[in-house]
């Protein structure tokens, strides 16, 4: 994991994100970094959508119930359903989402919690179960990124990729032995360099070679 120099060179105060919520400062620096490459009429509605998926792996991480997570993860379902005015105060991320306004990342955050439910249904993952949930993971974060963008491009592929990669660096007690890990080649689109940036991550690059992928995509 990166560290020292990389959180010195994206800071959420010289990033504009001012009025950011503190779980920002939650995100590792590899992630502080991709949100850096994002353009900056998206790049609020990014790092919140990386701080929603970081929130709910948090929630699954600590849930020895399954009933009791499937609860957890109700509650922010019914929030994210209700209207911006009538959702629950005092939780951050439900205020910047209301603040923001974008429907594309309400539904972003609704795939989320779907996907990350998905792990509440079986005692044990297996390859099919992790499958599913790489898919829907995958397309909340990588595809709500492409749809803050309003451009259609396909990044299933790598959005998979990434989503199982970082869920086996997360969990690798509980990756099934037969776990299939594939490596796609990632699109060089300055656009979509937030993106390579993570699947990166999820690849265990980090340091110099990280900070040069983000610079020249390669």
């Amino acid at each position: 994991m990166v560290s020292g120099p990389l959180t010195l060179i994206c800071p959420a105060d010289l990033l504009g994100f001012g009025k950011m919520t503190a779980s920002f400062d939650q995100l590792s620096p590899p992630q502080r970094l991709a949100i850096v490459y994002a353009p900056a009429k998206v790049r609020d509605a990014f790092a919140l959508l990386l701080q929603f998926d970081e929130r709910l792996s948090d929630i699954v991480s600590r849930i020895t119930e399954p009933m009791i997570g499937q609860l957890k993860l109700a509650w922010w379902r019914d929030a994210l359903n209700a209207a911006p005015g009538q959702r629950p105060k005092g939780e951050p991320l439900l205020s910047a989402l209301s603040e923001m306004d974008r429907p594309e990342l309400t539904a972003a955050a609704h795939g989320l919690v779907d996907a990350w439910e998905m792990l509440l249904m079986e005692e044990q993952w297996s390859d099919a179960l992790l499958d599913s949930f790489a898919s829907a993971r995958g397309e909340a974060v990588f595809g709500g990124y492409v749809r803050l963008l309003a451009k259609d491009i396909l990044v299933g592929a790598m959005a998979q990729e990434w989503a199982k990669r970082d869920l086996a660096t997360r969990y690798p007690k509980a990756m099934p032995a037969t776990l299939l890990l594939h490596t796609e080649t990632l699109p060089s689109q300055r656009p979509l360099r937030p993106l390579t940036l993570l699947v990166m991550l999820s690849r265990g690059v980090s340091g110099p070679r990280l900070i040069w992928h983000g610079l020249t995509g390669r």
